[in-house]
């Protein structure tokens, strides 16, 4: 276990020991908004999950046109990366439970007039586009809300448990909606998937209905100006903490994200003899998840864990392009889910407790900007190689560059002593990263052109 710090946090404590285990403390479930919330998340993944999986075929279906698949795909991509800011911007203008409560009625709304057009056999390739923008454009609020929300729902004590059981249900729900969606569309047709989805919207609704905002650990109101996108920028400009989150998941989000669509080609291209492989190793990655889980949910996730991480999860990948047979490379594809979760987990918690509350929402819109920028232009790329040398050199080639990338960031920042990395020489040896000391205070209020905002 690697251990450090990032040099300050802005507000909260981890629920764990100094030796890194988790401390006696009231459990996340152990409330009643937490349970409430999880409980509608769970079910509103799995009908989300379950009309993208459903949608997706039908929209082939429809055109017969991999080029039509892939913009109805990557719309909401484009309006989520468009819109971003303003998302985050909200979340920080507006009580995040007000916002979540309109962001999914639209959603619902919208779910319900595609199962509609589907039902009346008048639905469209155009339809299908426009609807795809729309839950872009509405994801882009409700992202950043979402992740405010978590930390107002659970505290700071609890945030890294509430961002790993998050995590959880979003691959769990993948799994579970992916499975469904085939026997769902035999049964009920599209129109009947998509209208489930719209009422699965309903059980997150009631959820947030019945949440009781006065047991929210909610933000200060605001004493200051309003919000402005362009202080959330200078904020992370003046947090080195969060710069280099900020570095780690750009370098992870565009080399480090294309592994699924890869594994799809791999399997297509050479293991076409064996039956449902590329199930089998969305399943192991989906076990390994859950180890990874609860090694989160055990131990304190600190700087050095999401460096290490990050390292490990390059050479895994490079491991996976070696990897001769289905066997294999599911052993390969289990650390690889486990250090995976570990990490995105990891990289969204300690943002938000480097953050200060009335940054939050901007600042991890700023986060799902870089991330799902580089995830887009990742696949690209990783789309490219894979086209031209084949599915195993654009494995090893993410993999190469987000370990290379990594460590020349470490490398860089001990350098110019930016950053310290030494061996704690203890029972099981530890290896220590910390940022170096910054003056006292100076992550606990934002810099002085931000005074006026904050």
């Amino acid at each position: 276990m690697t251990d450090g710090t990032t040099g300050g946090t802005a507000g909260g404590t981890d629920d764990a020991a100094p030796d890194g285990t988790v401390g006696t403390s009231p459990g996340l479930l152990a409330s009643r908004n937490p349970r409430l919330y999880y409980a509608g998340l769970i079910v509103s993944q799995i009908g989300t999950n379950t009309q993208l999986v459903a949608l997706g075929w039908f929209t082939y279906q429809l055109s017969h046109n991999a080029i039509v698949l892939g913009v109805v795909t990557a719309a909401p991509i484009f309006t989520m990366l468009l819109f971003s800011q303003v998302g985050g911007l909200a979340a920080d203008r507006f009580p995040p439970h007000r916002v979540l409560l309109c962001t999914h009625s639209l959603l619902a709304l919208l779910a319900l007039l595609l199962g509609l057009l589907a039902y009346s056999g008048s639905l469209a390739v155009w339809h299908l586009v426009v609807s795809a923008l729309c839950v872009g454009s509405i994801n882009a609020i409700g992202l950043p809300t979402e992740q405010v929300f978590v930390s107002e729902v659970a505290g700071d004590a609890l945030l890294r448990r509430a961002v790993t059981l998050n995590n959880v249900i979003l691959n769990l729900s993948l799994v579970v909606g992916s499975s469904l969606a085939g026997p769902l569309m035999g049964a009920l047709g599209l129109g009947g998937v998509v209208l489930l989805n719209g009422l699965s919207y309903l059980t997150m609704l009631t959820a947030l209905l019945l949440v009781r905002p006065a047991q929210l650990h909610a933000r200060p109101p605001r004493t200051g100006g309003r919000p402005r996108v362009r202080g959330a920028w200078g904020y992370v400009r003046h947090s080195p903490g969060l710069v280099l989150l900020l570095l780690v998941i750009g370098t992870v989000g565009l080399f480090g994200t294309s592994l699924p669509s890869l594994l799809l080609l791999l399997t297509s291209s050479e293991l076409t003899g064996q039956a449902g492989a590329y199930g089998i190793l969305l399943a192991v990655i989906s076990v390994g998840s859950l180890i990874g889980a609860w090694l989160t949910w055990r131990t304190k996730v600190v700087l050095g864990t999401v460096l290490v991480g990050s390292l490990l999860l390059g050479i895994l990948e490079l491991v996976t392009a070696a990897m001769p047979s289905l066997l294999t490379l599911g052993l390969v594809l289990l650390p690889v889910g486990m250090v995976s979760l570990i990490l995105r987990a990891g990289l969204l918690s300690l943002a938000q407790l480097q953050t200060l509350p009335e940054f939050r929402g901007r600042v991890m819109a700023i986060f799902q900007l870089v991330y799902r920028a580089g995830w887009f232009l990742g696949t690209l790329a990783a789309t490219w190689v894979a086209q031209t040398w084949g599915p195993r050199p654009a494995i090893a080639w993410g993999g190469a560059a987000v370990t290379l990338a990594v460590a020349a960031i470490v490398v860089v920042m001990t350098a110019f002593r930016a950053m310290s990395v030494s061996l704690v020489a203890r029972r099981v040896p530890r290896v220590s990263i910390a940022l170096a000391p910054e003056p006292e205070g100076r992550h606990r209020r934002p810099p002085r052109h931000l005074a006026a905002e904050a």
